[in-house]
């Protein structure tokens, strides 16, 4: 048997921490200012658009099963073909 991962492991090994040099107020100097403008209408459009892409992917998504099962895509495709076709369509 082969030395596992933690047989090596060494808590005075790891880098210790040391925070940023820079501040909060340095990071959000370098900000540009329209940034943090905020927009109700813009971050509600933003938010209808998330909800309608989630709302197609849901419904593509209940569509691949039925698809691939039909006679007529199992002829066209053949039983096999149907299938890895039935698979790559969920992978992507």
């Amino acid at each position: 048997m082969g030395a596992s991962l933690t047989d090596n492991y060494s808590e005075d090994a790891l880098p210790s921490y040391t925070p940023m040099p820079w501040s909060l107020k340095e990071i959000r100097a370098a900000i540009p200012a329209k940034f943090f403008v905020r927009d109700t209408t813009k971050g509600l459009l933003y938010f209808a658009r998330d909800v309608l892409m989630a709302v197609v992917a849901w419904s593509l998504a209940t569509t691949i099963d039925p698809y691939f099962k039909q006679s007529a895509t199992r002829q066209l495709l053949t039983p096999a073909g149907a299938e890895v076709a039935r698979w790559a369509a969920w992978g992507v």
